[in-house]
């Protein structure tokens, strides 16, 4: 099994490479792309594009696995912590609720 799945990984690699191969082949127009007043140098159409999804594909693993991670965390403690005092509230109740049932 663990080799059906390496087998099939590098299929798709290969596959996405020939596929960029071909879209850089065919999209070799030079395009410059301005921000505000500030214009990069011109560079063909596949460049920019493939730069995107690659600058994309990196900002997703950097923000993925440091920062999310931590708001997950810090979610949960959070739910865990009002769970924690409804159920020593309760507690509470209960043993006060206890007390009075027992001096009767």
């Amino acid at each position: 099994m663990r080799t059906l799945k390496r087998l099939l990984a590098g299929f798709f690699v290969i596959c996405v490479f020939v596929a960029a191969v071909v879209f850089a082949w065919y999209n070799h127009t030079p395009v410059s792309i301005g921000i505000g007043d500030w214009r990069l140098p011109p560079q063909a159409v596949s460049i920019w594009i493939m730069g995107a999804f690659v600058a994309g594909g990196l900002l997703g693993l950097l923000l993925g696995l440091r920062l999310f991670q931590g708001l997950r965390r810090n979610g949960r403690e959070r739910r865990l912590k009002r769970q924690l005092a409804a159920a020593r509230q309760e507690a509470e109740s209960l043993r006060a609720g206890d007390e009075g049932t027992e001096r009767a």
